[in-house]
């Protein structure tokens, strides 16, 4: 077996147990945020409008670990990743945290900044930041819709400032837009979990190792 074809197998193997669909609907959750957020802001606040997600997003991911144990690992096993891979995940975590904390020095400098350069300034900050991440998640994971996720997400505020800018939305048009993106992403991932069970019928669940390639194939 060539290297290539390990690199290949690395692959198959990592996206065969992580790449479910129930993933998806775990971002499509996250997503809704914006679009129900503005919606509940004038009755609680900016801050309790989003707080209330949390509790919802613990019940999404427990959700989402439950279908996975009960009905992913009897079809397609469990995977122990490879040294190959840590390694690989370990750089996007470190990269990530960076981007995180980019991230909350800018937020705490627009708080300081007049309302019209702040309003201009979040959507586009966003923006980046979105497809910074959605493009490591991309590459760390081997899956390249991720990469198409965050383009959505990111052209999001502009398309609901022009529908907000010329009437055809409230709230800067985050519920219409932000609901579609999640309402798109949720679809998509279910349609990948619904053939997941299609083509992997229950099986013994297995054990295997991912083999680390050698060199650097990606």
């Amino acid at each position: 077996m060539t290297s290539n074809d390990l690199a290949a197998a690395e692959r198959h193997a990592f996206r065969s147990v992580i790449d479910t669909g129930l993933w998806d609907v775990m971002l499509a959750s996250i997503v809704a945020m914006f679009a129900i957020a503005p919606l509940l802001s004038s009755r609680l606040g900016d801050f309790w409008s989003s707080a209330v997600f949390v509790p919802f997003w613990a019940a999404i991911y427990l959700v989402v670990r439950f279908v996975h144990e009960r009905f992913v690992v009897p079809r397609v096993g469990v995977v122990r990743f490879g040294s190959y891979r840590q390694a690989r995940l370990r750089k996007f975590g470190v990269i990530l945290a960076i981007v995180n904390t980019v991230s909350l020095v800018l937020a705490a400098v627009f708080a300081t900044w007049s309302e019209t350069p702040r309003m201009w300034a979040f959507p586009i900050v966003f923006s980046l930041i979105v497809l910074a991440v959605s493009s490591l998640a991309a590459y760390a994971f081997n899956i390249p819709r991720v990469f198409g996720y965050g383009v959505m997400i990111a052209v999001a505020p502009a398309i609901g400032e022009w529908l907000w800018r010329n009437g055809y939305a409230a709230h800067h048009g985050y519920p219409v837009v932000f609901g579609v993106t999640a309402v798109a992403i949720a679809a998509i991932g279910l349609t990948k979990f619904a053939l997941l069970m299609q083509r992997h019928p229950p099986e013994t669940p297995s054990v295997a190792e991912e083999p680390s390639p050698v060199g650097n194939h990606d």
